[in-house]
């Protein structure tokens, strides 16, 4: 009966002749109200943070679209994260008021950046962890970037709606309308820092430079965001020496818009140099373009995500030790060249033989 839910574990909905899962229904039930909440609370307000937030994912969703790997299907779910790690901030800031009730005290100031920064990057962090064993060597740095940049949007999005409701619209640079610009300082805001702090986590695994150079990499967008944060956080009402120090460091915040840009820039090119060398010219790697304008176009498209993956996990194969190639590389260097081939042809064989129990010809050393 249409409407019905069934009774299994993967219990589904049938709406418009589709079969939608419960799971996905009470998601978007879940984003609908979040989102339709805050645009009744802060009217055009709130459809304006909405609009600055989705425009900025928009931008990164096409500059990042040569060279990741990750389906946008995973977008939405960063983007719900980030705004439940709104809630995890202010349940933090409530416990902090017991120690320090003045919310204008320095500690705070210290506290919120710290916290916020952390909690942003904390869904990517949980990412990386689950996934440590097989889908880490496959990533792109441009998609710790792009999951970084939506689960700041989401994080941004009510804060952003409230303070543009009570103090009014901000004046945004152009191509990031998340910014403000007040007087001659700027605010780069949420979304800007975590996706700073993810593009240098995602070079960091990318690069793999050796220990203790790996992890300053992967942290300095991180310590970065958390030192501009702070410094924009405690121009409100002070003056004196910390306050010039910071703003002379921080170029008044716009030097982070120019480390934005340069670390996106060098995120792409370095994924692209990846994509392009790694792997050898064969023909059965090669993208049948034709197929692009017939029934095939989407498994074309799995195809293209595979073989950057591909890429990726053959880059960290002549980067590690024998003991990490054989143990954990080779499985999945063997299935992402097997999954690339049956996209590629709809053949269930592998590209090529393989060299060892699991390695492709191509990557014999």
């Amino acid at each position: 009966m249409e409407g019905e839910i069934e009774t299994d574990p993967k219990a589904s909905v049938a709406i418009g002749g589709r079969r939608i899962s419960v799971q996905t229904l009470i998601f978007w039930a879940g984003m609908t109200f979040w989102i339709g909440n805050t645009i009744l609370n802060t009217s055009s307000a709130g459809l304006v943070a909405l609009w600055s937030s989705l425009l900025f994912l928009a931008e990164i969703i096409i500059l990042t679209s040569a060279t990741r790997t990750i389906h946008l299907n995973q977008v939405p779910a960063f983007y719900c994260w980030g705004g439940v790690m709104l809630t995890l901030v202010w349940l933090a800031g409530y416990a902090f008021t017991i120690v320090e009730p003045d919310k204008g005290a320095l500690s705070w100031n210290f506290f919120a950046p710290f916290m916020e920064e952390s909690l942003k990057l904390a869904p990517v962090a949980f990412f990386l962890w689950r996934q440590r064993r097989a889908r880490l060597w496959s990533l792109a740095a441009s998609d710790l970037l792009l999951l970084a940049a939506a689960s700041g949007a989401g994080f941004a999005l009510v804060e952003d709606a409230f303070i543009q409701h009570k103090f009014g619209l901000w004046h945004a640079v152009a191509w990031l309308p998340s910014t403000a610009v007040i007087g001659g300082s700027l605010t780069v805001g949420h979304q800007t820092w975590t996706s700073l702090g993810g593009a240098t986590l995602g070079l960091a695994l990318l690069w793999r430079p050796r220990k203790p150079k790996v992890y300053l990499l992967g942290a300095s967008g991180f310590l970065w965001s958390m030192l501009d944060h702070f410094g924009n956080n405690i121009v409100v009402g002070r003056s004196g020496f910390l306050l010039d120090f910071l703003s002379f460091i921080r170029s008044h915040g716009w030097l982070s818009l120019y480390l934005f840009w340069i670390a996106l820039v060098v995120v792409i090119a370095s994924d692209l140099n990846a994509i392009h060398r790694a792997l050898p010219p064969l023909p059965e790697l090669k993208m049948p373009f034709a197929d692009l304008f017939t029934n095939r176009a989407r498994p074309i498209w799995e195809f293209l995500l595979t073989k950057r993956a591909l890429a990726f996990v053959a880059v960290h194969y002549r980067q590690e030790p024998p003991a990490v190639r054989s143990g954990q590389l080779e499985p999945i260097l063997y299935g992402l060249s097997q999954r690339a081939a049956e996209l590629r042809g709809g053949s269930k064989s592998s590209p090529q033989p393989p060299a060892g129990p699991n390695r492709p010809t191509w990557l014999r050393c």
